[in-house]
């Protein structure tokens, strides 16, 4: 199973969004100047050529992160309530880290010399390998906020989320 726990991100501020009403469409930016994330991985494979392998808990701190959020919602009419509700239809997610530290625990079967450098490597390099797994961050991003905006798009009519 996979656990990820998120702190300090309270926070966040939206300096931009912008909903267009005609077009179904919410852009938004949020800015994070600091995130702590602890979550299990499991890693076999590659980075920047080098081979990883690992099965722990990874710690990350990121700081300055700015996201741009693009949402294209559909409607649609409720079966049984008649009301008009919106989902997702389509995101695009994208983001920049203005820097990273994290570290990974028990890589190769727990070797503390080979973690030790693998550890520098990744903290030494973070922008290269946040830059190689970007789309799959992305990815990921757009996938929990699809999930979670629909889920309140379920629950929350149109005129209730967008008075008249």
């Amino acid at each position: 199973s996979t656990l990820v726990v998120i702190n300090n991100y309270h926070k966040t501020s939206v300096p931009y969004i912008r909903l267009d009403t005609e077009k179904n469409r919410l852009k938004l930016k949020l800015y994070i100047p600091r995130l702590e994330m602890t979550a299990n991985y499991y890693l076999e494979g590659r980075i920047m050529l080098l081979p990883i392998t690992g099965d722990g808990i990874s710690h990350g701190n990121f700081t300055d992160i700015e996201t741009v959020i693009t949402l294209q919602f559909e409607r649609y009419q409720d079966e049984v309530t008649g009301s008009v509700h919106q989902r997702v239809d389509d995101i695009y997610v994208d983001f920049e880290i203005g820097h990273a530290v994290v570290y990974l625990d028990n890589l190769f079967d727990g070797d503390e010399t080979l973690s030790a450098a693998m550890n520098l490597f990744l903290n030494d390099n973070w922008s290269t390998v946040i830059a190689e797994i970007k789309p799959k961050l992305e990815e990921t991003i757009a996938r929990l906020v699809r999930d979670f905006t629909n889920t309140i798009f379920e629950v929350f009519p149109e005129d209730v989320l967008l008075p008249p």
